[in-house]
């Protein structure tokens, strides 16, 4: 199989973001979320467009990236929630991770968490 992480991770092509897991515990029958930041150094790229959403209380402006990376980035599991993606100023929310493991690497499709 060919192996491609070395151009997700190539510096001609890779930008630094910073993935944000939270993770759940049960501690005395209540559960206790807690946040680890992780660095991480992938390829990113457009996923959609600008999406508009016209809401009752006024429009909102998202978009979709997808971020390729060496290591596994995650969706809602038993383990916590979706991973969180901050790049560029803004948070982005993972919404499906395409696990190419064999290949080296990771894609992650997230969704801009705050709207224009």
């Amino acid at each position: 199989m060919l192996n491609v992480s070395e151009v997700i991770t190539d510096p001609d092509f890779a930008q630094t973001f910073i993935v944000h897991r939270k993770s759940n515990e049960w501690i005395a029958g209540r559960p206790e979320e807690t946040e680890t930041i992780i660095t991480m150094l992938g390829v990113i790229t457009v996923a959609d467009a600008k999406t508009l959403e016209q809401l009752p209380e006024g429009d909102r402006a998202t978009g979709m990236m997808s971020f390729y990376a060496t290591v596994s980035i995650n969706t809602t599991n038993e383990e916590g929630t979706s991973d969180q993606i901050e790049w560029r100023g803004d948070r982005y929310r993972v919404k499906k991770v395409f696990p190419y493991g064999d290949y080296g690497y990771w894609k992650a499709v997230a969704e801009r968490m705050a709207g224009d």
